[in-house]
């Protein structure tokens, strides 16, 4: 049954049948040509001129039934000849070589015959048109001779006068076969296109989710094989799919309600280590409460990036994009954490153009990522003591002598604050590098539009 079915199968089949046709057109072809020009022929038989054999019979046997006639019962007796072959010319010349009654003779002939103009006659006549037939009179040759001149169309019988033009009938009817077979072969070939084009269209129609659309299937072929396991394929990325949003929707109320639940216990810490720093006095304690103060504002970092992550994901993270004038925005927030790194002795290098430079951006998501960077630095890249903030060719450039993203920090996280950041840029339409090795990290932020 699959066999059937198979558009190898098919295609083979129309083959066969276009070979099988060849040896079989050929007694087709010739029955549908003879059989109508056999019935003209047997019609023919009951006229005069029924072949070229029996006229030179008949005109031989009337030429020795005239042995000893007299002119007259000779004229008479062709001229009953001629009624029965109409549309023909007869004449006869006698013992003594003259030329005699003539029946529809158009053409000169000599009053008398002489041997060479007879033995011309008879060349210039033979297997000729029109057809003609010399019969001597009687039994003696002396006696003289009819003839009988007939156009060879008249006596030809019908189907052997049209069997020369079976060939071309032939070389036809096999151009016509084989217009037909590129005819079938083309339509056979078109369709099979149409059904891959259905599926090549269906494979770049995709949904909102990336996903293309299922496609009916039309046969159960070696196509329909193929669209059956296109819908299959389909199917299970729906299904992974919805896997996948379930997830991310569980990871994602997971992520803020931890988010919740931790702030409010870090708060409640904060808050009484508040107290506690009134009651150490040493400063062994205090520098043990720095250091865990330290460590809860780490925490209360990581659960804020973690809860901003979680909305940039599900698209909730408010996105207010406005024409900035950077020059001033970043001048605004290299004095704001000037003291921050001044306080930890870093050598600061901040240079920002005076030319005024414009981009298209959220004011406040721009603050975050610039805050994420340098709270990278302080964090990451504090051996260096350095933080360089400049703003020069419309490209922002933060700086850092610190060891480099290959070596681990004591502060190592999980890269969320640089995954925040990835996301804001992208969704800004910024473009941003990161240089980074042993001697230090350089990250630059540009807008392409500028």
């Amino acid at each position: 049954m699959k066999l059937v079915k198979s558009l190898q199968f098919k295609y083979l089949l129309i083959i066969f049948f276009a070979v099988l046709l060849i040896p079989f057109s050929m007694p087709i072809i010739s029955t549908i040509v003879t059989l109508p020009l056999m019935a003209i022929d047997d019609q023919k038989k009951s006229d005069a001129y029924d072949g070229f054999e029996k006229l030179e019979k008949e005109w031989h046997s009337e030429a020795k039934k005239l042995q000893g006639a007299s002119d007259e019962q000779i004229k008479q007796q062709l001229a009953t000849l001629h009624n029965k072959y109409d549309d023909s010319h007869i004449f006869w010349v006698d013992k003594n070589g003259k030329t005699r009654d003539k029946f529809s003779y158009k053409k000169n002939l000599p009053e008398q015959w002489t041997a060479s103009f007879t033995v011309q006659y008879m060349k210039d006549h033979y297997n000729s048109d029109p057809f003609t037939v010399v019969a001597f009179l009687g039994n003696n040759l002396s006696d003289g001779f009819m003839v009988i001149e007939v156009k060879r169309s008249l006596v030809e019988p019908l189907l052997q006068k049209h069997m020369s033009r079976f060939g071309y009938v032939y070389i036809y009817v096999l151009v016509l076969f084989l217009l037909v077979f590129i005819l079938i072969s083309w339509l056979f070939f078109r369709k099979i296109h149409k059904r891959l084009l259905r599926l090549s269209n269906a494979m770049q129609n995709k949904s909102e989710f990336g996903i293309p659309q299922t496609i009916a299937i039309s046969k159960m072929d070696e196509i329909g094989q193929l669209e059956d396991s296109f819908n299959q394929m389909i199917t299970e990325l729906e299904q992974s799919r919805l896997r996948e949003q379930k997830e991310e929707t569980l990871r994602k109320d997971l992520i803020a309600n931890l988010s919740h639940d931790l702030r409010t216990p870090l708060t409640a810490i904060r808050a009484q280590l508040s107290l506690l720093k009134e009651e150490v006095m040493t400063a062994k304690g205090s520098n043990a409460l720095a250091s865990i103060d330290e460590k809860i504002d780490y925490v209360s970092k990581l659960i804020d990036n973690l809860f901003s992550y979680t909305l940039l994901s599900a698209k909730k993270y408010p996105f207010h994009p406005e024409k900035t004038e950077m020059t001033r925005f970043l001048r605004k927030i290299a004095a704001s954490w000037y003291p921050v790194f001044e306080e930890k002795d870093f050598e600061i290098d901040i240079d920002i153009q005076t030319e005024a430079i414009s981009w298209e951006i959220d004011p406040q998501w721009m603050e975050r990522i610039i805050e994420n960077l340098l709270q990278n630095v302080i964090r990451h890249a504090s051996d260096g003591k350095y933080i360089g903030f400049f703003l020069k060719d419309g490209q922002l450039l933060i700086k850092d002598h610190g060891t480099g993203f290959q070596e681990k920090s004591e502060h190592q996280g999980a890269g969320i604050g640089l995954t925040i950041v990835n996301v804001m840029i992208n969704e800004m339409g910024l473009q941003w590098t990161i240089d980074s090795s042993n001697d230090g990290t350089t990250i630059s932020i540009y807008s392409p539009l500028s």
